[in-house]
């Protein structure tokens, strides 16, 4: 049987003791909201429907008294141009009346308040005797801006509908909507009563039937209102309650959090020491929280690694000596081997042909052999040289004897020492070069292999310049021949053991590879500065020394 993690426990537990109790109060909740928004909803649907209507009646009423009063004033005036003067002049101050004329009574509508859908207005007419009336206009436009000023910041969508059901006013451009509000109403209306109708649920629409005029008022509950009142109310709710959820978990999370994570502390911790990963440590997160029995095991825990870390440490570092002692071994013996092979074939070969008596040999080959034998016995005696000393530098115990010495002079003689190939030397001395304090051997081990390294790794035979000169102050030597480009990594390689710029299956220059390692250790011995630039194809080495003559 699979046994649950500590943090799968812990969320069954929080989902069954807070979740499900909080989901369960939410549904109650949200359903007694919604039922009393709906409520809400359903009650200003019908009082807005109730005092639009009546609010109807009132305009329309005050209209037809007005033209009343104006049509029995009428009766006072036998002369046409008194009643017309008398027209305009209440044209004129009521804007109410649009288009005030009298009409024979035959010509009048039968029906009150009629409206007239292609001009857009309410004909009213009063009678002045039992021959004519007076008849106006109300443009519709005026009870339109009236809604829509009225209502401005109500999101219902309001229709008020003639006896044909055509459009008298509107606050909304809406005309599909209505449509189907026309399809849901009742055929047969209470009238002077707000009742409801339509089908959906949380969007209520309302009616008030007029009897005079036979007009109808809507008043429908879009969507937004919906969303803006139940869905948000609803969201609110859900909110709190997530919140306050979040809350009971935060708490208990904070406890179970501290609990679980130094749990798998340990855990991690004795998995890294069964896989030989001794130094790993356990790091808790303290506070008030973390039990002291954790603690306690927890420090055991890091004294037992400690002690196992420390012999494995101590065992470690003699074999990385060993491996470091036995990598030396091998790479001197390839370097040996390698290297002194072709300067012993030299002097072997020449010298057995200097004794051979069965070939007359004369004076300028005998000449050119001895000075090919003396060329490779030098540079067997440097590479020896430079094998001696590196154990010397290893080991911080190189012996100096440090004298005055002219740089100039040093210079010359390590550029004849390392010209074995003809090279092109530019040799530039300063008259003001200061004398130096410096071991005369092993500085001229220094230049010669700073010659040598610049003859070997030379390109396309150019000339190799150095200078010797005053830098601040101090004597400075710079030695600076063509190369090929150096790959950054290489830059700071340069100087270590066995390092060299051709590969082992590229190699096209002799050396042990100890070269710049030597200089290096040799020039920190008697306070040298080195400083390597690598610029426009050019491998520049320059000697600062700090020990010299003011």
């Amino acid at each position: 049987m699979q046994r649950l993690k500590i943090a799968q426990q812990i969320i069954i537990v929080l989902l069954f003791a807070v979740l499900i109790p909080f989901v369960t109060i939410g549904l109650i909740i949200s359903n007694i909201q919604q039922q009393t928004l709906r409520r809400e909803l359903n009650y200003s649907a019908l009082e807005m429907s109730r005092t639009i209507g009546e609010n109807i009646q009132s305009y329309l009423l005050t209209a037809q008294k007005k033209l009343n009063e104006a049509a029995c004033a009428l009766t006072y005036m036998p002369y046409a141009t008194d009643r017309a003067d008398f027209l305009s002049e209440i044209e004129r101050n009521d804007k109410t009346f649009k288009g005030l004329e009298i009409v024979l009574n035959s010509d009048i509508p039968k029906e009150s308040y009629a409206f007239d859908k292609t001009e857009a207005v309410v004909k009213l007419c009063s009678n002045v005797n039992d021959e004519y009336s007076l008849c106006t206009k109300l443009d519709t436009a005026y009870m339109q801006n009236a809604v829509s000023e009225r209502y401005k910041d109500e999101k219902r969508e309001i229709y008020i509908l003639a006896k044909d059901n055509s459009l008298v006013a509107t606050n909304t451009a809406n005309i599909s909507e209505l449509n189907n509000l026309i399809q849901n109403l009742p055929i047969k209306k209470n009238l002077e009563t707000a009742d409801l109708f339509n089908k959906y649920k949380n969007q209520p629409s309302a009616y008030y039937a007029l009897e005079n005029p036979d007009w109808t008022v809507i008043v429908n509950t879009t969507e937004n209102i919906t969303n803006a009142t139940i869905d948000k109310a609803r969201f609110r709710i859900i909110l709190a309650l997530s919140l306050a959820a979040f809350f009971i978990i935060a708490i208990v999370g904070i406890y179970t959090f501290y609990l679980y994570i130094n749990i798998r502390q340990l855990f991690k911790g004795i998995i890294a020491i069964s896989k030989g990963s001794y130094e790993r440590k356990i790091h808790l997160l303290k506070s008030a929280f973390t039990p002291h029995e954790i603690v306690f095991l927890a420090k055991e825990f890091n004294y037992m690694a400690r002690k196992i870390h420390q012999s494995y440490q101590d065992l470690s570092e003699k074999n990385v000596e060993l491996e470091r002692l036995n990598e030396f071994r091998t790479n001197l013996v390839n370097a040996i081997s390698h290297e002194f092979r072709t300067p012993l074939t030299s002097i072997v070969g020449y010298s057995s042909r200097l004794l051979r008596h069965d070939i007359k040999i004369d004076d300028e080959t005998r000449i050119k052999s001895l000075k090919i034998i003396k060329q490779q016995a030098q540079r067997l005696s440097r590479m020896v040289e430079d094998l001696l000393v590196v154990p010397e530098i290893e080991s911080f115990s190189i012996q100096l004897n440090k004298v005055e010495i002219n740089l100039g002079e040093a210079l010359e003689n390590s550029i004849l020492y390392a010209n074995s190939n003809n090279s092109n030397f530019e040799l530039n001395i300063a008259d003001d070069l200061r004398l130096v304090y410096a071991d005369s051997d092993r500085l001229e081990q220094i230049l010669i292999n700073l010659c040598d390294n610049a003859v070997k790794y030379n390109q396309n035979n150019e000339t190799i310049k150095i200078v010797a000169k005053n830098v601040a102050g101090r004597p400075c030597i710079s030695i600076k021949n063509k190369s090929l480009p150096i790959p950054e990594d290489m830059k700071e390689k340069l100087f270590d053991k066995f390092i060299r710029m051709d590969s082992q299956l590229t190699r096209t220059t002799r050396g042990t590879g100890l070269g710049l390692y030597i200089v290096k250790g040799l020039c920190a011995a008697m306070n040298i500065d080195i400083v390597l630039e690598c610029e426009d194809d050019y491998f520049n080495i320059m000697l600062i020394f700090n020990d010299y003559v003011e």
